[in-house]
């Protein structure tokens, strides 16, 4: 299940963040959590998808600037 986040002293419409592990971001860009897993780690690629590591568990920051800059590369880089 998602959850909302805020960073103090942010505008509300840059300081929400939805916190995603791998199979919903999966899910929204349409690609299987095994892609997902591939691009997070270092070691696969030079860019690796934008995370935070808790433990074992890797979360995504749904609608942070990392990952909309990350995922644009990715558009205009084909």
């Amino acid at each position: 299940m998602s959850q909302l986040l805020t960073v103090e002293g942010q505008p509300r419409s840059h300081a929400v963040a939805e916190i995603l592990d791998a199979k919903e971001l999966a899910s929204r860009w349409q690609v299987p959590v095994s892609w997902i897993r591939e691009y997070t780690r270092p070691e696969r690629t030079d860019d690796p998808i934008p995370h935070v590591r808790l433990g074992k568990y890797v979360r995504f920051e749904w609608g942070s600037p990392a990952l909309e800059q990350w995922f644009a590369r990715r558009r205009y880089a084909a």
